[in-house]
């Protein structure tokens, strides 16, 4: 399908700061590295999820960010993650898609069902 990446803010107790975001569908979480967490000041999450990454599964601690991606406000689940990611939780709560052929974030229609459910 190619890369997409896209720019959002990230708001903290400490700070505000722009980050540009892998959208990766493959991904369910916002993920920032830990650094960054720690710097903007977000607030810790409920407890641990466990997840499946390249090196098999691993427990990570859960934050809450609140932000801004294209004019959209939202709070999303954050986890520490090497580069910024953006998941598909994300992107379904806002109702964006990925375009294949521009490789670019966009709205999907409001009469239109999404994600593509199959019955």
């Amino acid at each position: 399908m190619g890369l997409a990446e896209v720019q959002a803010r990230v708001f903290g107790e400490n700070e505000t700061r722009e980050y540009r975001f892998m959208v990766d569908t493959g991904s369910t979480f916002l993920a920032l590295p830990q650094e960054e967490i720690e710097a903007l000041g977000l607030r810790r999450g409920r407890g641990v999820v466990k997840l499946m990454s390249a090196t098999g599964m691993v427990d990570v601690e859960t934050y809450v960010a609140d932000g801004e991606l294209m004019r959209e406000e939202f709070t999303a689940i954050m986890v520490p993650a090497p580069t910024p990611l953006l998941g598909y939780e994300l992107l379904q709560n806002l109702r964006f898609k990925v375009n294949p052929v521009t490789h670019q974030i966009e709205k999907v229609p409001d009469d239109e069902i999404h994600p593509p459910y199959q019955l």
